[in-house]
């Protein structure tokens, strides 16, 4: 539920909201066919892949209430 409030603020912040953000980055992956996201940062120790981290957000969404 936190990483959601906190997505909510920063998308606020930036003049929209955190469905917006979804539909800009799926209409980015359609055009593009990739993700628009770089998943390798490998000596940052906040590699996207990282499944540690990974396994930690998908269960952080797990526990989110809603959308």
């Amino acid at each position: 539920m936190r990483l959601l409030k906190e997505a909510n603020a920063v998308t606020k912040d930036l003049g929209t909201s955190t469905p917006e953000i979804f539909r800009i980055f799926l209409h980015e992956v359609v055009r593009t066919r990739k993700v628009p996201v770089s998943l390798t940062l490998p000596t940052s120790g906040d590699d996207l892949l990282n499944k540690k981290r990974r396994n930690k957000i998908w269960s952080q969404l797990d526990e989110t209430e809603s959308w």
